[in-house]
């Protein structure tokens, strides 16, 4: 349970490569400076994660106020859990890629459309995550949900092909029913020309827990988390 809980304090620093070419008179400074402001950002973000730890270890009710001051611009994105930290125009990390490093994620890239549509002519809502590479629709739920056939279908869009997904469920213990239940899904954060994408699903049923679908700039798959199972 504690992998689960601390995937909940998750710190994004958003990288957005917009070009190659760093600065005219001197690309060499110009980079060691973005490489400095990133390095300064991950001290900064580092220190908001361990007093959230240090809060959180005093036990369910703990509360403490914290002022906290940097040179550095930041952002938080509640419904993501996050907060971010945005640099332009740097070279020192290739362009629509990601790394991991602990609760910071690098993301180089802003390709990514996160939407409510109106479906396929059914009169319904589908929540819709796009980059370049595919496209990606889930049901809009508010009442009975089934992770079984939230995703609705993917569109490979190299080649225009659609995959159809029979069976997507998210099953908790290996309790089948827990597939099934009450709960809503959502766009955690709608915007084009984004980093990421995140679709959340809340499902109530045996146990209650939250799923994260995310789609990153130029990614091709999807990627899901389940968390804070109660």
């Amino acid at each position: 349970m504690e992998d689960m809980v601390s995937i909940a304090l998750l710190f994004l620093i958003v990288i957005i490569t917009v070009g190659i070419v760093i600065g005219i008179s001197n690309p060499i400074i110009q980079t060691t400076i973005k490489s400095s402001d990133v390095s300064s950002a991950e001290n900064d973000l580092n220190f908001i994660n361990n007093y959230i730890r240090t809060v959180a270890n005093e036990g369910e009710g703990s509360t403490r106020a914290f002022n906290f001051n940097s040179p550095k611009t930041f952002s938080s994105i509640p419904g993501e859990d996050a907060v971010q930290f945005l640099v332009e125009k740097t070279s020192f990390i290739d362009y629509l890629t990601r790394s991991v490093s602990g609760n910071l994620i690098y993301v180089a890239g802003s390709n990514v459309n996160c939407q409510e549509t109106d479906g396929n002519g059914d009169n319904e809502t589908d929540l819709v995550a796009e980059n370049d590479k595919i496209k990606v629709s889930f049901r809009k739920v508010n009442g009975n949900i089934d992770t079984t056939n939230l995703l609705l279908e993917a569109l490979q869009k190299t080649n225009g092909e659609k995959i159809y997904v029979g069976n997507f469920s998210v099953i908790i213990n290996d309790d089948s029913s827990s597939a099934k239940g009450t709960g809503y899904t959502e766009i955690s954060n709608s915007g084009k020309n984004l980093p990421l994408c995140q679709i959340h699903a809340y499902v109530n049923s045996t146990v209650d827990y939250d799923v994260y679908y995310k789609l990153y700039s130029g990614a091709d798959f999807i990627v899901v988390e389940v968390r804070h199972i109660r």
